[in-house]
C-alpha cells in the first residue's frame, strides 16, 4: 500500500544563516529606512558569514557604494560568556562608540543601530532583561542580538607583516603572504596610537567599569566588563566584585580574585604555571621551537598536569602575592578613562599612507586607570616587549597630543608594572611564570637570575601555610570528583586516538600489500614502510620516557621549573640521538 503523506523533504538552510537564523529582508529593510537609499547583501547567502573570536558578520551595501557592517554575538558552545554577557557587552560599546566619536576624534565606527533590551528596577537600577531565549530570537524583527554600523575604511593592519626583522623566526612556514611594512611605517602607525591613547585620556570619568546609556539618553558608569572579569566563562564565576569601583585598588584586587576563581573552578588549559609554553622568540629557529612545543605536550599531557590541583593551587598562590604588589600598581588619582579591551593588529585598519582610518571592536571596553594607556601595545604575538623605537615613538606620539600635559616618569614606571601584570591575571599569555618574574623584578627590584632562583622557592614557603594546606585540600577534593566524571570520556577519546594512529599503520601495510598483489611491489617498499614505523615507535618511546623521566624529577623536586633552558638543553642532547 503506497502512503497517502510522504515526508516532506526538509528544506535546504542557505549558508549566510549558519551562525543564527535572522531576518534578512528585514535587516535590509531597516538599513534602508535609516539611510534613505536602497540597500543589498555583499555577501553571497549560499556562504556563511565572516567570523571572528566572538561575533559574525555581514556586510551590505548601498547603490551609491556606501557600505554598512551587521555584527552579531556568537552563540553555542564556542563561546567564551554567556548569552546575557554578550548581550551587556553589545550595549556597552554602542554607547562606547557614540560616546567617543561624541566626545573626541578618534576614528572609529558609526552606529546606526543596536538591539538591546532596558529594564529599571523600582529601586532605580538598571538591570538587563533577555525577554526571550538568545539561540531563539529577540525584540526586534531581525531575530538576534546586533550592531549596525558603518564599515572602516582602509586595510586592516593584519595583512602586513608587523613582526620586526629582528624577531623574524628562521624557518618559519609563513602560509600566508603579508604585505611588506617597513621600520618608519610602524613607528608611523605607533606614534598615531601614542595619540590615540591621549584623546581616550581625556575622556575622563569618576569610577571604573563599563560605559552605558540609561533610557533617557544619560551615560553612566555601570558593571565593569573587562575580559579578565568576563570572558573564558569568568562571568560564571559567583561572589565576585565586578564594580563600578572608586578606586584603582578595589579594580586591581577584583582582577587578582577573578584569576584565583578561575584557577579554582574553571579549566586551565593551556596554562602550566611551573612549565610555561614555549615561546617562539626564544628559539635558534622555528625547528627547535616545535621541537620544544613537543616535549612541553609530552610533559604537561602525562598526569594531566595543567588541570592538576597541583597547578591551581601554583596560581592561586601567585594571586596571593599580587596582592602585595597592588600598591606599586595603583595610584591614588580620582578620575579614570575609557581604554580599548583588546587591541591588535586585527582591530586596526590605515589607508595606503599609513594613517590610522579606524580603530574596531571595543566590546568589553571599559572605563580604568589613565596609566593603561601609557603601556605601548605589542604586535609580534610574543611576551616579548616592543622594540625601543617602537616605544620611543609611542611616547612621542601621546607627548605631543598632551598639549603640554606632562607625564610623570613614575607613571610610565607604574604602566610597565601593569603590562606584565594584565596578561597574568587575565590568563592570556603563554608565559604566566616569566610574566610574574619580570614584574616581581620591576616591583622589588631585585636580579632576575636571582629571582628564577627565589621565586620556586617562595612558592615552596607558602604551601607550608594553612590557608594553602586548606585550599589543596579542597582542590585535591574536586580534582578527584572531576577525574571520576571525566574518566570513561577521556578513555574513549584515548582509543579513538589510538585507532587513528593505529589506522595510518594500517592503511600503509594495505597499500604495501596491494602492490605487491599487483606485481608491482618489492621487498624495498616492505623494507621502507618498516623502517618508517620503527622510527616513528622508536621516537614515541624516547618522547615518552623523556616526559616520564621530568614527572619523575618534578615530583621529587618541589621547586622544579621546566621552562626554555630546559627544553633547549634536551632538544640539544636529542639530536645526538639517531630517531
Amino acid at each position: 500500500m503506497i502512503p497517502t503523506m510522504l515526508p516532506r523533504k526538509r528544506p535546504k538552510r542557505e549558508k549566510i544563516f549558519a551562525h543564527a537564523d535572522f531576518n534578512l529582508e528585514a535587516l535590509l529593510s531597516l538599513a534602508t529606512k535609516l539611510r534613505g537609499l536602497p540597500c543589498s547583501c555583499t555577501a553571497d547567502v549560499s556562504r556563511r558569514p565572516k567570523m571572528g573570536s566572538q561575533n559574525w558578520v555581514v556586510f551590505l551595501q548601498f547603490d551609491d557604494g556606501a557600505e554598512w557592517v551587521f555584527r552579531s554575538p556568537r552563540a553555542g558552545a564556542d563561546t567564551i560568556y554567556s548569552a546575557e554577557s554578550a548581550s551587556k557587552i553589545l550595549l556597552s560599546e554602542a554607547a562606547t562608540l557614540r560616546y567617543i566619536r561624541t566626545h573626541s576624534s578618534i576614528p572609529v565606527p558609526d552606529v546606526y543601530s543596536f538591539r538591546f533590551v532596558m529594564k529599571s528596577s523600582p529601586a532605580g537600577h538598571v538591570s538587563w532583561v533577555l525577554t526571550k531565549r538568545f539561540s531563539g530570537s529577540s525584540d526586534n524583527d531581525i531575530g538576534v542580538p546586533y550592531i549596525l554600523m558603518s564599515k572602516a575604511s582602509g586595510r586592516s593592519l593584519s595583512e602586513y607583516d608587523w613582526t620586526e626583522d629582528a624577531l623574524h623566526l628562521p624557518g618559519y612556514p609563513q602560509i600566508v603572504k603579508l604585505l611588506p611594512l617597513t621600520d618608519e611605517n610602524r613607528e608611523k602607525i605607533m606614534s598615531q596610537l601614542g595619540s590615540i591613547m591621549c584623546r581616550l585620556s581625556e575622556l575622563r570619568f569618576n569610577k571604573i567599569g563599563s560605559l552605558f546609556k540609561d533610557s533617557d539618553g544619560n551615560y553612566f558608569v555601570g558593571e565593569c566588563l573587562s575580559p579578565t572579569l568576563l570572558w573564558q566563562w569568568r562571568d560564571q564565576l559567583e561572589d565576585m566584585e565586578r564594580g563600578p569601583f572608586d578606586d584603582e585598588s578595589q579594580y586591581f584586587g577584583s582582577q587578582i580574585s577573578a584569576m584565583v576563581e578561575h584557577a579554582k573552578q574553571l579549566r586551565m588549559s593551556p596554562h602550566s604555571f611551573f612549565a610555561p609554553i614555549p615561546d617562539p622568540l626564544e628559539y635558534r629557529n622555528w625547528s627547535d621551537y616545535r621541537a620544544a612545543t613537543d616535549l612541553w605536550n609530552d610533559f604537561c599531557a602525562l598526569g594531566d598536569k595543567i588541570e592538576s590541583s597541583e597547578n591551581r593551587l601554583s596560581f592561586c598562590i601567585a594571586g596571593q602575592l599580587l596582592r602585595d604588589m597592588i600598591p606599586s600598581l595603583a595610584s591614588t588619582g580620582i578620575h579614570f578613562a575609557l581604554s580599548h579591551p583588546d587591541l591588535h593588529i586585527g582591530n586596526l585598519f590605515v589607508d595606503d599612507e599609513f594613517n590610522i582610518t579606524s580603530v574596531i571592536d571595543w566590546g568589553s571596553a571599559s572605563v580604568g586607570p589613565v596609566t593603561e594607556l601609557l603601556i605601548t601595545p605589542g604586535f609580534n604575538g610574543s611576551f616579548t616587549p616592543p622594540l625601543d623605537s617602537l616605544i620611543a615613538a609611542f611616547k612621542t606620539g601621546f607627548q605631543e597630543t598632551a598639549r603640554g600635559r606632562s607625564v610623570e616618569p613614575e607613571q610610565w614606571e607604574r604602566a610597565e608594572r601593569i603590562r606584565h601584570f594584565t596578561p597574568l591575571v587575565r590568563t592570556l599569555s603563554t608565559q604566566d611564570l616569566t610574566l610574574f618574574q619580570s614584574l616581581y623584578k620591576l616591583v622589588y627590584g631585585k636580579d632576575l637570575d636571582d629571582i628564577r632562583r627565589d621565586i620556586p622557592q617562595l612558592f615552596c614557603q607558602h604551601r607550608e601555610e594553612e590557608y594553602a594546606k586548606h585550599l589543596m585540600a579542597e582542590l585535591r577534593e574536586d580534582e578527584e570528583e572531576d577525574n571520576e566524571e571525566e574518566q570513561e570520556e577521556m578513555a574513549g577519546q584515548e582509543t579513538m586516538a589510538g585507532r587513528g594512529t593505529e589506522g595510518k599503520r594500517i592503511k600503509e601495510g594495505e597499500k604495501i600489500v596491494r602492490k605487491r598483489e599487483e606485481g608491482k611491489a618489492d621487498n624495498g617498499d616492505m623494507q621502507q614502510m618498516l623502517t618508517a614505523v620503527r622510527k616513528r615507535e622508536e621516537r614515541v618511546t624516547v618522547r615518552y620516557a623523556v616526559a616520564r623521566k621530568l614527572t619523575l624529577m618534578s615530583e621529587k623536586n618541589s621547586q622544579f621549573v621546566a621552562d626554555r633552558r630546559l627544553w633547549q638543553w634536551i632538544g640539544d642532547a636529542l639530536e645526538t640521538v639517531d630517531v
